[in-house]
């Protein structure tokens, strides 16, 4: 995508021609936050501690997000969510904002599995 929105490679804006663009796309934007909300709660309900498999998955899940919307944003039909052309600096947006939600919640889902709900 370039810096204006259009694509580069000629396809018309939001069409995805490549499987590995589709996977990224729905990782990011279905699959990822269907997973966190699961991960999540599962570190809240079992609160074993702070660097466990759970928060090892939610890592690995935040990092393919964002590898996802680096792969559909390099593939130049990137959207927006609401569908619109993708910019630069949507993705650049996308990963700071994401990236500090993302360790929100997993401080939170921590201090609360870990401490605060902890034997009850």
């Amino acid at each position: 995508m370039s810096s204006n929105g259009r694509p580069v490679n000629g396809a018309p804006v939001g069409e995805i021609r490549s499987l590995s663009v589709l996977l990224g796309r729905l990782m990011w934007i279905a699959f990822g936050p269907i997973a966190l909300v699961l991960i999540s709660l599962g570190i809240v309900t079992r609160g074993t501690g702070w660097l466990t498999a759970l928060d090892l998955a939610f890592g690995v899940v935040v990092a393919l997000m964002l590898l996802g919307r680096w792969a559909e944003h390099r593939s130049g039909v990137a959207t927006r969510a609401s569908g619109e052309p993708a910019t630069d600096e949507d993705f650049r947006r996308y990963v700071r904002v994401f990236s500090a939600v993302a360790l929100g919640i997993w401080v939170a889902a921590n201090v609360l599995g870990n401490h605060l709900l902890r034997g009850q």
